[in-house]
């Protein structure tokens, strides 16, 4: 995985000021050039929130560029990064077509954990960029409690199900583990759709084949990367809710 450029999308929340370190961290580890990029819709936001008070245009566009230059101030002394701005109709559209145009190999953005309704009406901008994004993307999560605001990743999650996508995410993840010596962790899911009358029997008969199961899963992931395994890679075999 070759990272030269790093994108930091942000609205000026909470939640991007706290996925703004991670991505300084990402664009200082691999040597990247960085860009925070603002995405100016109709809707973007709450109307009580301090840009919706600037209805002239070139008030508003002067808020913007100092809110941009401010983020940009938190990089620290020895960081840059180029801030762009965006109007669209959608801001994971804009965020998407940006990254395409600008050659970005890794988005990195915060989330603000709408409620369910809200998604329904709104849908969620992360979500949205994670779907349909070709490069990798990063999202980091405000309300975890008791997260640690740092970015030093000690541990790294990786699912895989032996599809082809899923692979090149193990072999993604195990770069980035490289880079941070982080410990690297193979999940396997063994899930199968079973209707509720079925699913005590269900559950007692796997959880007597998963040994074997997780045994030959094991051996199947060892073989799938072969070298490429590394020393401090843990491969895990896990039985899904079966709902």
């Amino acid at each position: 995985m070759e990272v030269k450029k790093v994108l930091h999308p942000t609205d000026f929340s909470a939640a991007s000021d706290h996925a703004l370190p991670h991505a300084v961290e990402f664009a200082g580890r691999f040597g990247a050039e960085m860009t925070i990029i603002h995405v100016r819709t109709l809707f973007a936001g709450e109307g009580s929130a301090e840009e919706f008070s600037h209805f002239d245009p070139d008030e508003y566009a002067e808020f913007l560029e100092k809110e941009l230059e401010k983020t940009s101030g938190r990089l620290g002394t020895d960081r840059s990064a180029k801030t762009v701005l965006r109007h669209s109709v959608s801001a994971a559209s804009a965020i998407l077509e940006f990254s395409e145009e600008d050659g970005i190999d890794l988005i990195v953005m915060g989330t603000h954990g709408k409620s369910a309704l809200g998604r329904f009406f709104l849908g969620s901008v992360a979500e949205k960029v994670v779907r349909h994004a070709s490069v990798p993307v990063v999202t980091v999560s405000p309300d975890r409690e008791g997260y640690r605001g740092n970015s030093n990743y000690a541990r790294i999650l990786a699912t895989f199900d032996f599809s082809e996508h899923s692979k090149k995410a193990v072999l993604r993840a195990r770069e980035i583990a490289e880079a941070y010596g982080a410990q690297l962790q193979i999940l396997n899911v063994v899930e199968q759709g079973v209707f509720p009358g079925h699913l005590a029997a269900w559950r007692k008969q796997i959880g007597s084949e998963l040994p074997q199961i997780a045994e030959e899963a094991s051996r199947s992931i060892t073989e799938t990367f072969g070298d490429l395994t590394m020393d401090n890679v843990d491969i895990c075999v896990e039985v899904g809710s079966g709902d």
